[in-house]
């Protein structure tokens, strides 16, 4: 048990470092930073992508600190080019095998939410029609635990080199329940 609290507190330490370097030298020239801009000639808005995060667990886990801006301005027909990042994250990081890295990289690239309607129920189907579903998901699917569950447990059979204490962000619901009607969500707050 000492073992595999050590080795858990040993992997959490070495993600962070990872995911928090900060190497300016090495970051990709940036889109301009404001959200929303006005067109003047035009009066309408321009809209700049700030985040994706159809699976949340691609951007903010796997893919390091510097590289976040470079990766949030992508487009998804080029995440291809991220597959290194997330097999590497898998295999060094959680320590998985290299099928297995390269098994979840297939779920999670292209990084968008495909949606079928038909899906089955199941929430673990949110990352992917390479786990028998058809992607989508629903608002209380708990994401984050599902991810950190392919990723660090046994969530997809996988029993080999897991680390139970990394499978879960431990929060278990929305602290506001959500809405019955569009838009949904709970109100800010």
């Amino acid at each position: 048990m000492r073992t595999v609290s050590l080795r858990a507190v040993s992997v959490a330490a070495f993600a962070l470092i990872a995911a928090c370097s900060d190497d300016v030298a090495s970051t990709a020239p940036l889109n301009p930073s404001d959200a929303v801009s006005a067109d003047a000639s035009t009066d309408r808005r321009i809209y700049v992508q700030k985040d994706r995060l159809a699976n949340p667990l691609v951007s903010e886990v796997m893919v390091v600190k510097r590289l976040h801006d470079k990766y949030n301005f992508g487009i998804p027909t080029t995440d291809v080019g991220w597959t290194d990042h997330l097999t590497g994250f898998v295999n060094g990081v959680a320590g998985r095998s290299p099928a297995y890295a390269s098994t979840i990289a297939g779920a999670l690239l292209p990084d968008m939410l495909l949606t079928y309607p038909k899906r089955d129920g199941k929430p673990v189907f949110w990352l992917s029609w390479v786990f028998g579903g058809y992607g989508g998901r629903s608002l209380p699917d708990d994401v984050v635990d599902i991810g950190l569950g392919a990723i660090f447990g046994t969530l997809l059979g996988n029993t080999n080199n897991v680390t139970p204490g990394l499978t879960t962000d431990n929060v278990s619901a929305n602290d506001s329940p959500f809405r019955s009607t569009f838009p949904y969500l709970a109100a800010a707050h």
